[in-house]
C-alpha cells in the first residue's frame, strides 16, 4: 500500500476543539494536497501493476474537501482502489477501502457481519492499517483479530504499529529518547514502539507475530483427529511439510492436502499420555526452502501434581514474625523478597488507558502486615493484610512439611475494593550467585493473552535471561503454564514445583519495587535473584494506543484465589 506524505498532528494539538479537518476541508489548501498526490503517483507509477495494491491518500489528517480532491486525481490515473484510514472522522467515512486505527475485536466482528452503525464501513474491504501497537511488552490479544479476520472475506488483514525501535544511540551502547536531552515538549518514549530493537533484534513481540502470521494453523478436533487450515492466499497445502512430535517421543509426517485460504480434517495416530500428560508439538517446514515457518504446540491433556501426605515442617525452615527463611548449603538462606506477595507489576507501555492514565499506579501502594500467627501440627499458618489505593485483602498462608518437600498454600481474599488484580504471585530473594536457571513451562516471555507463540519445554539458561532489554524497563519475562523450575549456584538447588495447577514463573535481577522507578537498561543494577511464583498476571492488551486487556484476561478482585507449590532444597 504506497502512502502518500501527508499528516496534520500540529492543526490537531493547537486549536480547540481539536480536529484534523481544519486545513484538509480549507479549499486554500487544495493545490498543495494535489501537488502532494501527483508527485506520489508521477514517483511510483511504473510499479502500480506490480508491488502496489493499493494507494492511500495519507495518515491522521482528516478530511473531506482536499482528501475528495486527491481521491479523484487519483481515479483518474489508476484503477487501484484507493485507501484513507483519517476518513473515519469525518462525514466521508471513507473511500474504496474502510479502515480504522485500534477498533476493538468486537468492532471488527461487526464490520465481518455488516452491522456497523458507519454503513459505508460495512458494504467494501475493510483494513486495519494499525491494530496492535508494538510498545513495550506486547503486543497483547492479537490473535482475536485473527480470528475475526479469517472468518470473514471482507476482513483484509491488518498491520502493526510499528516494526522498529527508535532511539539515540551513543557511544557507550546506551539510548536515550524524549526528555533525556533537554526538550522542553516530547512524547517520553513513545517512539520505542517497535517490534524490534533499534539494533534490529527481534523482541518477543516480533515472535508473537511471526507466529500470528503462520501460512499453516492446526487444531485439534477430538480422537485423532485435527483441522489443518491454509492461511496462504495463493500456495497450496503441499507446499508444506507437517511433523507431529508427540511428547511420548513418537512422531508422524503429514503433506497437507488443503488449498489457498482453506482447511481439511486429517487423523493421525495419538501419542502415548506421558506421566498422565499429552501434547504434541506440530512443525511446519517449507519444502522449497527447507525453512521452519512456524512451531505450534496443542495441548492436549496437563496433568499437574497433587499436593502429598503432609508431616511436620523441616528444621531448616522457620518462620519468624510471618517471615520465611530457609536455610541452605554453605550457611546460605531464602528468604522473602521485601514484598513477599505482589499484586501489582511494574507498568508496561500498554498498562495504560484511553487517556493515557496511570492505571497500575494505586497498586504500588501496597503495605503488608501480619495479622496472627500460629502453629499447626504439621507447620505453620500466617494471615497478612495487604492494602493499596484499590482494595484491601486478607491473605492466609500455610507452610506444611511433606517427602516431597515444603507445601506452601496461599489463599487470597478481598475485603473491600472492586475492579480487576494485576497479579497475584509470592516472591522470594536469593544471593546473586544464584544465577543458573531452569524451568519447565512456555519457552519465552508470555502472559495469558500471548502466550502460544512459544512451545512448553525444559528451558536452561541464566538469570539474566527471565528478562526483556526492553528500551524502558518495565515489567518482562513472565514465563507461563509452568510446572517445575529451580535457581542454583552450581552447589546448591530450589526446586519450586507446582501442585493442582501450572504456574506462572518471574525471576528477576532485581525487586519490581526498584523496577517501577526505573527509566533507562543502565538502571538495572542486579541485588540478587528474586524468583516470583504466580497464580497469575493479567494480560498486556495493547493500550498504550488501543484497546487495553480484553476481559477474558483480567481477573476480578471480587474473587478468591488459592496459590500452591512445592519447595525443595538439594545439595550438587
Amino acid at each position: 500500500m504506497d502512502e502518500n506524505d501527508l499528516e496534520t498532528h500540529g492543526t490537531f494539538a493547537h486549536q480547540l476543539p481539536p480536529t484534523y479537518n481544519s486545513i484538509s476541508h480549507d479549499p486554500k489548501w487544495q493545490a498543495h494536497y494535489l501537488d502532494r498526490i501527483s508527485r506520489l503517483y508521477q514517483r511510483d507509477k511504473i510499479h502500480g501493476n506490480t508491488a502496489i495494491i493499493m494507494w492511500s491518500l495519507g495518515n491522521e489528517a482528516g478530511g473531506y474537501r482536499n482528501t475528495d480532491a486527491m481521491y479523484e486525481y487519483l481515479k483518474d490515473h489508476s484503477d487501484l482502489p484507493v485507501h484513507y484510514e483519517s476518513a473515519i472522522h469525518c462525514r466521508r467515512i471513507c473511500y474504496d477501502v474502510g479502515s480504522e486505527m485500534y477498533p476493538s475485536v468486537q468492532m471488527v466482528h461487526d464490520v465481518g457481519e455488516k452491522k456497523r452503525k458507519q454503513r459505508r464501513l460495512n458494504d467494501r474491504p475493510y483494513f486495519l492499517c494499525e491494530y496492535a501497537h508494538a510498545m513495550g511488552v506486547g503486543p497483547g490479544n492479537t490473535e482475536a483479530y485473527w480470528q475475526e479476520i479469517y472468518q470473514y472475506d471482507s476482513l483484509m488483514g491488518g498491520c502493526v504499529w510499528e516494526m522498529t525501535d527508535h532511539a539515540v544511540l551513543h557511544e557507550d551502547g546506551s539510548y536515550t529518547y524524549g526528555g533525556d536531552h533537554g526538550e522542553w515538549s516530547h512524547d517520553s518514549n513513545f517512539c520505542v514502539d517497535g517490534l524490534f530493537y533499534p539494533d534490529r533484534r527481534p523482541s518477543a513481540g516480533a515472535k508473537i507475530i511471526r507466529f500470528i502470521y503462520r501460512p499453516i494453523r492446526v487444531s485439534y478436533l477430538s480422537g485423532g483427529r485435527f483441522k489443518i487450515f491454509n492461511t496462504t492466499a495463493f500456495s497450496e497445502g503441499s507446499r508444506y511439510e507437517l511433523t507431529f512430535d508427540w511428547n511420548d517421543g513418537t512422531s508422524h509426517v503429514v503433506i497437507p492436502g488443503a488449498g489457498p485460504l482453506s482447511e481439511e480434517t486429517v487423523e493421525i495416530p495419538l501419542g502415548k499420555q506421558t506421566d498422565g500428560s499429552l501434547m504434541v508439538l506440530v512443525t511446519a517446514r517449507d519444502k522449497k526452502t527447507g525453512n521452519v515457518v512456524s512451531e505450534e504446540e496443542i495441548v492436549i491433556k496437563q496433568v499437574v501434581q497433587q499436593a502429598p501426605e503432609r508431616e511436620k515442617l523441616p528444621e531448616f525452615c522457620s518462620l519468624a514474625d510471618g517471615k520465611a527463611y530457609i536455610t541452605l548449603a554453605d550457611g546460605q538462606v531464602m528468604t522473602d523478597a521485601p514484598e513477599p506477595v505482589l499484586l501489582y507489576r511494574a507498568a508496561t507501555d500498554n498498562d495504560t488507558d484511553a487517556t493515557f492514565g496511570r492505571p497500575m499506579k494505586p497498586w504500588y501502594d501496597q503495605k503488608q502486615e501480619l495479622v496472627s500467627s500460629e502453629l499447626t501440627d504439621k507447620g505453620c499458618r500466617n494471615v497478612f493484610r495487604i492494602t493499596n489505593k484499590k482494595a484491601k485483602f486478607l491473605m492466609t498462608e500455610t507452610w506444611e512439611g511433606t517427602e516431597e518437600g515444603i507445601l506452601v498454600t496461599c489463599i487470597l481474599h478481598c475485603t473491600s475494593g472492586r475492579g480487576t488484580l494485576p497479579r497475584f504471585g509470592r516472591s522470594f530473594r536469593l544471593d546473586k550467585v544464584f544465577d543458573l536457571v531452569e524451568y519447565t513451562g512456555r519457552c519465552g516471555e508470555s502472559y495469558c493473552d500471548m502466550k502460544d507463540q512459544f512451545p512448553i519445554r525444559k528451558v536452561s539458561c541464566t538469570v539474566a535471561d527471565m528478562t526483556e532489554p526492553n528500551i524502558r524497563p518495565q515489567e518482562s519475562g513472565n514465563r507461563c503454564d509452568c510446572t517445575l523450575a529451580s535457581v542454583s549456584d552450581g552447589k546448591v538447588r530450589v526446586t519450586f514445583q507446582a501442585v493442582d495447577r501450572p504456574f506462572e514463573l518471574g525471576i528477576k535481577p532485581y525487586t519490581d519495587r526498584a523496577l517501577t522507578g526505573m527509566k533507562h537498561r543502565e538502571d538495572e543494577v542486579r541485588t540478587g535473584t528474586y524468583v516470583t511464583i504466580q497464580r497469575f498476571q493479567q494480560g498486556i492488551g495493547t493500550g498504550a494506543c488501543g484497546p487495553g486487556i480484553m476481559p477474558e484476561y483480567t481477573y476480578s478482585v471480587k474473587k478468591d484465589y488459592a496459590l500452591r507449590f512445592l519447595i525443595r532444597t538439594e545439595t550438587l
